[in-house]
C-alpha cells in the first residue's frame, strides 16, 4: 500500500468509527440519521475492503443463513403483486452488513466499550423521555416518537442490554449504573403496554439470570404480582387478558392471521411478494371488513404470506443459525472470567430470543428501529474472538 493509500485508509477507518458512534447514539430516535450514518459506515468499509485493502472480510459462519434469505427475497420478487414496492422493501436486506462492519472493523477495546455505553445510555434516555410523556398524559400508552409497539420493542432491547451488563459486568460503579438504567428502561417498557415485548423481556431476563445468578429468578417472579397490583389500571387489564383469545386486540390478531392463512393457501410457494398487504387483505377479508392491515402483526405469518414457504424456511434457517452461533460464542467465552464482552454476548442472546418471541405477535422484523438494534447487537457480539483482542474484565 502506498503512503497516500495508507493515509486514505486511515481516514476511512477513523470515519467509520465516527459514523458508528453516531449510529449507536441515534438508533432509538432518528431513523434517517441512523440509516445515513450506517450507510456511510458500510460504504467506507467497502472502500477499505476493495480499494485500499486495509481490511478483509471475516466470515462469522452466518453467511449461509443470510445468503439463503436474500436469495428467497429475490426469487419472490418477479412473482410479486406489486414489484415496485417489493423492490423498495429489499432495502431491509441492506441492514445485514451492519453485522460485518461491526464484527470485522472493531479492533480496539475503547471503541468497543464506547459503542456499548453509547447505545445503552441512548436507549435509557429514550426511556426517560417516554416516562416523562406518560407522566404528562397518564391515559395514553407510551408512544415517545414512535408508536407503542415500536417503543415496546426498543425498551425491551434496552432493558435486556442494561440488565445483562448490570448482572454480568462485575465492575463497579458501572454495575450499579447499569442496574439503575435497567430500572429506567423496564419502567418505560411497562408503560408502553406492549404485551409481546413484556413476554420477550421476561423470557430474555430469565435466560440472563439462569446463567448468572439463579436466585434472581425468584426475585423476578416475586416482582410480577407487585407490578401487577401497583401498576396502572391499563397495565393490569392487559396482563389479565394476555391469553384471552376473545379480548380486543387478541381477537383482532386471530382474525388477521386467519385471513393470512387463506392468502397463504393460494400462494404457498413464493407468496404474494414483500409488500403492504391492504389490497390483498381486502380480497380475502370477510364481507363488511373496514380495517385493512398493511402487515399481519407476526413475523412468521407475514413472511409466509409475502414470501411463501421458500421465504419462511429461509427466514427460520437464518434466525436459528444466528441463535446457535450466539450460543457457541457464549460457550467459547464462558470458560473465561466474566468480561464486558461476555456480558454483551449474553445480552445479545437474550435480546435475540426476546425478538423471536415478540415476533410471534408483532411484525418487528419489518420495524426498522427494532431490527436495526438487533443487527447491531449481533454484530457487536461477534467482535471477539475474530479480532482476538483482550477486553478489560
Amino acid at each position: 500500500m502506498t503512503p497516500k493509500m495508507k493515509k486514505f485508509d486511515r481516514f476511512l477507518e477513523k470515519s467509520i468509527v465516527v459514523f458508528l458512534y453516531i449510529f449507536a447514539a441515534f438508533m432509538p430516535f432518528k431513523i434517517a440519521v441512523t440509516q445515513s450514518s450506517i450507510g456511510l459506515a458500510i460504504f467506507f468499509w467497502l472502500l477499505r475492503l476493495f480499494v485500499t485493502k486495509g481490511t478483509r472480510f471475516k466470515p462469522i459462519k452466518l453467511e449461509w443463513g443470510f445468503l439463503l434469505f436474500v436469495a428467497a427475497s429475490l426469487v419472490s420478487l418477479p412473482f410479486s403483486q406489486n414489484i415496485g414496492e417489493s423492490f423498495i422493501f429489499l432495502k431491509r436486506l441492506l441492514l445485514i452488513p451492519i453485522v460485518y462492519v461491526l464484527s470485522s472493523q472493531l479492533d480496539d477495546e475503547k471503541i468497543f466499550k464506547r459503542l456499548i455505553y453509547i447505545f445503552v445510555f441512548s436507549v435509557s434516555f429514550y426511556s426517560l423521555l417516554g416516562i416523562k410523556s406518560f407522566l404528562a398524559n397518564p391515559t395514553v400508552r407510551v408512544r415517545n416518537i414512535h408508536n407503542s409497539m415500536t417503543a415496546g420493542g426498543i425498551t425491551m432491547i434496552g432493558s435486556l442490554a442494561a440488565m445483562a451488563l448490570a448482572v454480568l459486568y462485575k465492575k463497579k460503579p458501572w454495575q450499579w449504573i447499569f442496574a439503575a438504567l435497567t430500572f429506567v428502561n423496564l419502567m418505560c417498557l411497562i408503560l408502553t403496554s406492549t404485551r409481546g415485548s413484556w413476554l420477550g423481556f421476561f423470557v430474555g431476563a430469565l435466560l440472563i439470570v439462569y446463567f448468572s445468578n439463579r436466585k434472581l429468578i425468584i426475585a423476578i417472579i416475586a416482582l410480577m404480582p407487585v407490578v401487577y397490583f401497583l401498576g396502572p389500571d391499563a397495565f393490569s387489564d392487559r396482563v389479565q387478558h394476555m391469553f384471552d383469545p376473545t379480548w380486543r386486540t387478541n381477537a383482532k390478531r386471530i382474525a388477521w392471521w386467519s385471513v393470512g392463512w387463506e392468502i397463504f393457501k393460494d400462494h404457498p410457494i413464493v407468496g404474494v411478494g414483500d409488500m403492504s398487504t391492504q389490497k390483498v387483505y381486502k380480497k380475502y377479508a370477510p364481507p363488511g371488513t373496514t380495517e385493512l392491515v398493511g402487515h399481519f402483526h407476526s413475523n412468521y405469518v407475514h413472511i409466509a404470506v409475502t414470501l411463501g414457504l421458500v421465504g419462511l424456511a429461509a427466514f427460520l434457517f437464518m434466525m436459528v443459525n444466528i441463535f446457535v452461533r450466539l450460543w457457541k460464542q457464549k460457550i467459547f467465552l464462558g470458560g473465561q472470567d466474566p468480561s464486558l464482552q461476555y456480558a454483551w454476548v449474553m445480552a445479545t442472546l437474550a435480546i435475540f430470543l426476546a425478538f423471536l418471541l415478540n415476533g410471534f405477535f408483532e411484525w418487528n422484523y419489518g420495524d426498522a428501529e427494532v431490527v436495526t438494534m438487533v443487527w447491531y447487537a449481533v454484530g457487536m457480539a461477534f467482535v471477539i474472538p475474530l479480532n482476538k483482542i483482550k477486553l478489560n474484565k
